[in-house]
């Protein structure tokens, strides 16, 4: 039998351009750095519940890993 992936998609917007885009997290308790597609800013986002598709997104503090 297949484990069903805890994986969740969901829209994130970036403070500083406005840009929407969809991201990926491994799990409703994850966290992730990424990048803004649209203007590269290094964005925190992370699930605002099993039930949202919308994640929450703060500048993140450190820069992206290389």
């Amino acid at each position: 039998m297949a484990v069903p992936s805890q994986e969740i998609q969901g829209t994130y917007r970036c403070p500083v351009c406005g840009h929407r885009d969809v991201a990926e997290l491994d799990g409703p308790e994850a966290v992730r750095v990424i990048a803004c597609s649209y203007c590269a800013t290094p964005l925190e986002i992370a699930a605002r519940g099993i039930d949202s598709v919308r994640f929450s997104v703060q500048v993140a503090e450190q820069p992206m890993p290389r």
